[in-house]
Parts: structure tokens; sequence; C-alpha cells
């Protein structure tokens, strides 16, 4: 795939989507329109060019994920992140991936975020707060959680997904 960088002040966001869209990456509208809504702008660390469609470091040995693997792991997983389902994100980092899945299966699903770096889950909270995804953080459809606190119960919970870096596991 071509490199992608935005120029000018065009909405970045949105020719990013439109990008991955023309190359084939993404090709399903949902995916489209998540992307679309979660800005990646709200969630890329400062100083970096959020919108070039590489991975970006955040600190702490973690980085942000290129776009073209956010929307490969939306497009993959569509299915399975329909309204209602609930999905466990494992190293969520910044919170983008998380806040996309929360949109994906709305206000009547639940995605948990879960990071073992404390500061990467401040970030985490304080970037899909900034987001159109605020609202399901705020209701508790959507929750980012430091790994080991009370992991016993997300296992319980009834999740159908779960994403854990590049491995995906689905029942």
């Amino acid at each position: 795939m071509e490199h992608f960088r935005s120029r000018g002040s065009v909405d970045k966001n949105k020719a990013l989507v439109e990008h991955l869209q023309y190359y084939g990456i993404i090709k399903s509208g949902k995916v489209a329109e998540v992307m679309d809504v979660i800005d990646r702008g709200e969630f890329a660390p400062s100083g970096y060019p959020a919108y070039d469609d590489s991975p970006m470091p955040i600190g702490y040995n973690a980085t942000i994920s290129a776009p073209h693997m956010h929307a490969t792991c939306l497009q993959l997983l569509e299915e399975h992140l329909q309204p209602g389902m609930r999905a466990l994100d494992v190293g969520s980092g910044t919170g983008y991936l998380t806040a996309c899945f929360a949109i994906m299966v709305g206000a009547q699903g639940l995605v948990v975020g879960v990071e073992h770096i404390p500061q990467l889950v401040a970030l985490s909270i304080e970037n899909i707060n900034k987001s159109s995804a605020a609202a399901f953080l705020k209701e508790g459809s959507l929750s980012i959680k430091l790994a080991g606190h009370q992991m016993h119960k997300l296992a319980q919970s009834g999740l159908k997904m779960i994403k854990c870096g590049i491995i995906t596991l689905v029942w």
C-alpha cells in the first residue's frame, strides 16, 4: 500500500478513511463510519502526524498501530462486534481501537479495555473522554481497566471476542 500523508487543512481524519477505502483496506461502510466518527487525532501523541498511515510511539515501549492495521482489525472482527455484543481489548494502549469497538457494539454492548501500564490506562480514559465514545465510558458500557484488577470477573462476563495485540480470539 502506498504510504499516505494528509496535507492541508482538509478534514484529515475523513481523508485518511477515504484513502483506506480507496486502497481496499476498508471494504465495509460500518468500518468506514466508525473510523470516521472516532478521530485518530484525539488518540495520537502530540508532535506526531496523527493521520499518517504508520505506527507512532506512545511511550512505555508501546505504540499506537498504523491506521491500516486498525481498519484491518475492525474489518475482520465486524461480524463479532455487532450491537449488543461484548468484547475485551487486551493491551488497549491509547484507547483508539477500544473506542471503535464501543461504537460498533453500541450502548447495549460491553467493551472492556485492559492495559498493564497505569499511565496508559489514564491516557486511554483521557483520550476516550475527548472522543465520540465518551458517553459509553460515562454510561459504563465502555471501561478501561488496569491488568490484574479483577481479571477473573472479566473472564466470566459473557465475552464473545478478545483482541490481544495482533491475536484475536472469537467464539
